[in-house]
């Protein structure tokens, strides 16, 4: 990784307390292919692109802003460590997800609905039909969703052990999220510092 200021933010707010969740978009892209992404609510969570080669990022802060201002030092680390062969491309919208962006309707693989609110409500327009909805239901996004006649709940994604792994859901599964409310995993303290660990239920939707 690159000794630059955007890589040591990375470090210190993603990778040094395992809180990346790598293998939760590993597994969407073995499984489903994607190859765009759009993230609403991204702060500076960059793992999207080790495993997409096309994303567009998207938040308000001003850390974000901030952070990827620093476009050399944020190529750099996803260069050492995108699974693809592409260049990678990265995007970075300093703007409000709730009001009309300057994209594409219907033009993208996959939305990462993850820590910020109403995502799938404003940006669902902007995935393809047949594209995916990745959410953990904060602030009971996937609760709302199941009421969309125009999204399906795909799988379930949870981590087991060191590995992610999906499940096709069982009937009621997607009902269930309007009594089910993520907010975060769990953090614990380790001889070296504080971990994250992953106790999420990940809902992955299909728009129809």
């Amino acid at each position: 990784m690159s000794a630059g200021k955007a890589a040591e933010e990375y470090r210190k707010y993603y990778a040094d307390i395992n809180f990346e969740r790598a293998g939760l978009f590993e597994l969407i892209k073995r499984e489903y292919g994607c190859a765009t992404a759009l993230y609403p609510g991204c702060s500076i969570h960059i793992t999207p692109s080790f495993y997409f080669q096309h994303v567009v990022y998207i938040d308000l802060s001003e850390k974000a802003k901030e952070f990827f201002s620093q476009t050399a030092s944020i190529r750099e680390l996803v260069e050492g460590n995108k699974v693809y062969r592409q260049q990678p491309f990265i995007q970075f919208l300093n703007s409000d997800y709730t009001k009309e962006l300057p994209l594409r309707e219907g033009s993208y693989d996959l939305l990462i609905s993850l820590y910020a609110p109403e995502i799938t409500e404003n940006c669902k327009k902007y995935v393809r039909k047949g594209g995916l909805i990745l959410t953990n239901n904060h602030l009971r996004d996937a609760a709302g969703a199941a009421g969309d006649p125009g999204i399906e709940l795909l799988a379930l994604i949870s981590k087991k052990g060191k590995k992610y792994e999906s499940r096709k859901p069982a009937e009621g599964d997607f009902k269930a999220a309007s009594g089910h409310e993520t907010l975060t995993g769990n953090v614990r303290k380790t001889n070296t510092g504080i971990e994250y660990c992953d106790t999420e239920l990940y809902y992955l939707l299909r728009k129809l």
